[in-house]
């Protein structure tokens, strides 16, 4: 049964889950800043006009009051949105010609719409080169803004490489566009149910050995988003690159949008982070018998694969389930799958702390580990270097955790096992 947060979650018939404009749209619609239309449509392949793009940023930016200069057209602005096309008019937001026209029913361009981000944002202009096919095209006035915009991961080019500076932004375009504005920005005071910004850390964290006592949107679920630790709403989405993915592939660093819901519990999550440059090569996010999907949202199907890690090759009937999160990359030949681990997961390690130095600890086991058939089986007093570093997450117990562990003290290491080594995603302390 889906909680209050889900079900005040603003939808739109025309725009199912499994579009990729989905969470973007859902997101922004739900904390007030982009509206549909009548009979509860959103028109997502549909034009923003000049006035519609200029109303929106002012919404969310919460513009001051201002008069709307004496435009030759100034009466061809829509009612509705004439105090905000003022305010965003007076913030310097959206210019005139030199003519004195304003062209507010004009459809808004993908480089008019960097120009109006990037100032409604205060993005400085960059005078790195653009590297698009069509960057001739790009008009003089938009090739600083479009340039930052790029670095800042708010626009991208097409799968050949274009821009298509003269082509039409669609309504679910513009609801990306901004919204990757506002989470590069870490959230806008116009949004205030936006929580938006770098993952700074998820509890449950991102590994599979808690996923069985958390199951996705869980009550005991958590993710801390630009200073904001949220709690997951029961049967809440989380999406990454427009497909709907696993609450644990969210990862710290990563940028995201939240919606935060009326019971202060989060329904929508949109994680943010770019695909791996070849989508065979990653993290493990996800198996089933016929098939294997990675983190960057590349999906594998095949009628059989075969696992290679150190030297050993196994075909299992099915890929199991202590590849997730494994490091790997996978070839596809045929109707079969050939699956090349590089580092799979080593979970739930304990034992005592028996040395302590910096970027390293050795545990000595106080239980017997047989991890999976990748990694060698670890006997109760045998001990394991723990590489740690800056993004090792330390988890005491009590009011005042302890930064670093003492000799002697209980741990529980959760990581990437690394020939003789385990590199430390978490450590958890106990007294």
């Amino acid at each position: 049964m889906l909680s209050v947060a889900v079900a005040a979650l603003i939808t739109f018939h025309d725009l199912p889950k499994t579009s990729w404009a989905y969470p973007d749209v859902v997101l922004l619609a739900s904390a007030g800043t982009l509206h549909g239309e009548r009979g509860g449509i959103f028109l997502p392949t549909g034009t923003v006009s000049r006035e519609q793009a200029a109303a929106t940023l002012a919404r969310v930016l919460m513009l001051p009051a201002a008069r709307l200069p004496a435009f030759h057209d100034g009466q061809e602005v829509s009612p509705t949105l004439a105090a905000d096309v003022a305010s965003a008019v007076g913030a310097g937001v959206i210019e005139g010609t030199t003519s004195g026209y304003l062209l507010p029913r004009a459809p808004l361009t993908r480089a008019e719409a960097a120009a109006l981000i990037a100032r409604a944002f205060a993005i400085a202009p960059s005078a790195a080169p653009l590297t698009f096919h069509d960057t001739s095209d790009v008009p003089a006035y938009a090739r600083g803004d479009v340039a930052a915009l790029f670095a800042a991961g708010v626009v991208q080019g097409d799968a050949q490489g274009n821009f298509e500076p003269q082509r039409h932004v669609t309504r679910a375009e513009w609801a990306a566009l901004l919204l990757r504005a506002v989470i590069a920005h870490g959230g806008a005071p116009g949004v205030p149910s936006l929580a938006a910004g770098s993952v700074v850390a998820t509890d449950p964290p991102n590994d599979p050995a808690l996923a069985a006592e958390s199951p996705l949107g869980g009550a005991s679920g958590a993710v801390e988003i630009g200073g904001k630790t949220l709690s997951l709403a029961g049967g809440a989405l989380v999406y990454r690159q427009g497909a709907a993915v696993d609450f644990f592939a969210i990862g710290q660093g990563d940028l995201a949008a939240a919606w935060i819901g009326p019971d202060g519990s989060v329904a929508l999550v949109e994680d943010l982070k770019a695909p791996a440059n070849d989508p065979s090569q990653g993290v493990i996010a996800d198996v089933s018998p016929d098939a294997i999907y990675m983190d960057s949202g590349a999906e594998f199907t095949g009628q059989a694969a075969s696992v290679s890690y150190g030297g050993e090759t196994l075909t299992p009937g099915s890929l199991p389930d202590y590849l997730l999160w494994a490091k790997a990359t996978v070839q596809v030949s045929g109707t079969g799958l050939a699956v090349a681990v590089a580092e799979p997961y080593a979970i739930d390690l304990q034992g005592a702390i028996e040395s302590a130095a910096q970027g390293a600890l050795t545990l000595r086991l106080s239980t017997s580990s047989a991890l999976s058939p990748l990694v060698p089986a670890l006997a109760a007093g045998s001990t394991v270097e723990i590489e740690t570093s800056a993004r090792t997450e330390i988890a005491g117990v009590g009011a005042n955790p302890p930064q670093t562990p003492a000799i002697g003290q209980s741990a529980q290491v959760m990581g990437y096992y690394v020939g003789n080594a385990v590199a430390a995603d978490r450590v958890i302390l106990s007294q």
